[in-house]
């Protein structure tokens, strides 16, 4: 049973792992966010607060990737959330005109067309009840999250594919620590080989892919499929659903996928973690060395992992991750 509570602590090290922000240095080169010239803390928000973008002065790793866009309209009031996406060319999806492959659109919510309608956008606001109210007695809003709804139609798999890949590359960019990455279909086999359902975690449980244990003519063996080859193999089964997700002191990134009748369906999710309800009497001041101490271990696991996956009775081929992420 080693090899199986080695495989089960690998999972559970990279769950909820998140990366520590970096402290913020004038002299550097400014995030998207500040060249907007928004004010990313105020009297509603920010060090000390209930709510807060993040304590101290920490600034947001640069990229200039759809997850930077994305997470860039994340920690700002609502009126400047309004004010930079109508810059951005987004117009309001009418009622009228929500696609019913949205499931999420087919309720009440904004939503938004991108200026070349290749996705919709769905913001989320905080109602932060836990800061002064304005000067219009009325309480403060921010962003806290947005979702990007995709359609790619099912001829095109290989397009979501690509798209998956690049959700991983995006994050790697921004130094995300990546969390789960699995998928499932109606019926899944879980022990069957080829191997039908992904699970891993991690970066370097990605690199291993995915593992198997089954017996043959008596005896355990252990099997390893390569992520992409199982992705590709299962994505058309109906009921396939996959998820991905990374996690930092600051953000939460997500994407899942759904095979429905009308399309692949996804959802990308860029949160701020940091405006989201405390605990009575707790400040983000106070939470946040938590977080740090969460990210350290995660990145201690990451490196540790090697060293156990070379050590399990079945040990897999660490693929190389740059190799990895580049997508055949």
């Amino acid at each position: 049973m080693k090899h199986r509570l080695i495989l089960t602590s690998l999972v559970l090290l990279f769950i909820c792992a998140p990366v520590w922000a970096q402290k913020n240095n004038k002299t550097k080169q400014q995030s998207n966010a500040e060249k907007m010239g928004y004010e990313r803390t105020n009297k509603y928000w920010g060090p000390g607060t209930f709510y807060s973008y993040a304590p101290g002065k920490p600034i947001n790793k640069m990229a200039d990737n759809s997850l930077a866009h994305m997470r860039d309209l994340t920690g700002i009031s609502r009126e400047d959330f309004y004010t930079e996406i109508a810059k951005q060319g987004f117009v309001e999806v009418p009622q009228t005109k929500k696609k019913t492959w949205y499931k999420q659109l087919k309720g009440l919510g904004e939503h938004y067309y991108s200026s070349d309608k290749s996705y919709i956008l769905e913001p989320a606001f905080e109602d932060l009840y836990m800061s002064p109210v304005k000067e219009d007695g009325k309480y403060a809003y921010a962003s806290k999250g947005v979702v990007q709804w995709v359609l790619i139609p099912t001829a095109d798999s290989l397009k979501v594919v690509a798209s998956i890949w690049q959700f991983l590359r995006d994050l790697h960019e921004l130094k995300v620590v990546l969390g789960s990455f699995g998928s499932n279909f109606k019926n899944a086999d879980p022990k069957a080989y080829p191997i039908q359902r992904i699970g891993s975690a991690g970066w370097t449980g990605i690199r291993a892919g995915t593992w198997v244990l089954r017996t043959v003519d008596g005896k355990l063996q252990g099997h390893w499929g390569k992520n992409e080859e199982i992705l590709r193999r299962t994505m058309g089964m109906p009921g396939f659903h996959f998820v991905t997700e990374g996690i930092e002191t600051d953000f939460y990134y997500n994407l899942m996928v759904d095979l429905t009748k009308d399309g692949y369906v996804l959802r990308y999710q860029v949160s701020a973690q940091t405006l989201t309800n405390l605990p009575p009497g707790t400040t983000w001041k106070m939470k946040y060395p938590e977080m740090v101490q969460v990210y350290n271990n995660g990145v201690k696991a990451d490196k540790e992992a090697v060293g156990l996956y070379k050590k399990a009775p079945f040990p897999p081929v660490l693929e190389d991750l740059d190799k990895l992420l580049q997508l055949k």
